[in-house]
């Protein structure tokens, strides 16, 4: 076995020089040539991987890991991670993983690590494979280079996972700023809204779910029309109906008198508008199973805010129950809406 394990070890040293050729020379990186460049270097190191694992089988059979552990299962167990520490060390630093992003005095550092990682490697495996080289050597000398090169693999890892975290704060910071500025961006345009001739484009702004600094500031701009209510009351007889359902289930108004029957009108256009919006869907991905959910929330909030102010708002509720029957030429979903509206035509 220590015949067999020098040959596969020259073999993984001969393999070791391609390697150094291939990240230390110049070499072109870029285009077919870089294709080449990465194939050859991922086949070099799949090589020196096999060739290693062949020449850590041959140290195990010869006993050249007795000094590892106190038992056969420990010992097994510490070899295998540290082989798996070390391989992971020179494919790592190798292909460069986890080492953008480094400070540039770091970064050159790093950048002897795959010459220094793979001597260890090889050094590590000629001592304890041969137990006449190190049999004049001190105990620590011979077993240094085993710990360098599992140190590498540490390393490695180690790079690896902060490259990751550096991403995922990367991420996380840009989610925040996309946030942030969409938030800013509706901001802006609440605060360049002429509200005396766009007011309806405000109402959306309005909804419970929406961020509270959003929300006041389009409250603000909207309560600053003197005739706001006479305005929510227009939209309701309208095809914007669902804006002022929008802005009506989450907010009150001074006089509830003067939208008790514009809301039942409200809800009549709201089932129009339903009935058109499924006449044009042409299959399940216009027509899903969530569909409408917001507008049937929108105005059965409404409705119940509103309740037993001498208007019967049942009538209305069935038709917009109705609208969402409309026929379609496609096997049609079990819409959520209707399970909505059913619950609250059985309690009413």
């Amino acid at each position: 076995m220590t015949i067999l394990g020098n040959l596969f070890l020259g073999i993984a040293a001969l393999v070791s020089i391609l390697l150094f050729n291939l990240i230390y020379g110049h070499h072109n990186r870029s285009g077919d040539a870089g294709v080449g460049y990465a194939w050859s270097m991922l086949i070099g190191l799949l090589a020196f991987v096999v060739c290693m694992g062949i020449v850590a089988i041959s140290i195990g059979v010869k006993g050249g890991y007795a000094w590892i552990g106190t038992n056969g299962a420990m010992r097994t167990v510490w070899v295998l991670g540290g082989f798996t520490l070390s391989m992971l060390g020179v494919f790592i630093l190798y292909t460069g993983e986890g080492m953008g992003g480094l400070p540039r005095f770091l970064y050159q550092i790093v950048k002897a690590a795959p010459l220094l990682a793979i001597l260890s490697v090889l050094l590590s495996a000629l001592l304890l494979l041969n137990e006449p080289l190190r049999a004049n050597l001190p105990t620590f000398v011979w077993r240094l280079p085993t710990f360098i090169a599992v140190g590498f693999g540490v390393v490695a890892l180690g790079l690896i996972l902060s490259a990751k975290a550096r991403n995922n704060a990367a991420i996380s910071k840009a989610a925040i700023e996309s946030r942030d500025n969409f938030l800013q961006g509706q901001l802006n345009h609440v605060d360049t809204t002429d509200v005396m001739k766009d007011m309806v484009f405000l109402l959306v702004y309005t909804d419970a779910n929406q961020k509270k600094t959003l929300r006041e500031k389009a409250l603000a701009k909207i309560k600053s029309r003197p005739d706001w209510q006479e305005e929510l009351v227009r939209r309701l007889q309208n095809d914007w109906a669902p804006e002022a359902f929008t802005f009506l289930a989450s907010n009150e108004v001074d006089d509830k008198a003067m939208f008790v029957e514009p809301i039942r009108q409200g809800v009549l256009i709201q089932a129009r508008l339903v009935r058109e919006n499924i006449r044009q869907c042409r299959d399940k991905y216009d027509l899903y199973e969530g569909k409408f959910t917001w507008e049937v929330d929108r105005v059965l909030r409404t409705v119940d805010k509103f309740q037993g102010m001498g208007t019967d708002y049942r009538p209305a509720v069935q038709e917009l129950r109705k609208a969402l029957d409309e026929p379609v030429s496609f096997e049609k979903p079990k819409l959520t809406a209707k399970t909505i509206l059913d619950k609250w035509l059985e309690k009413h």
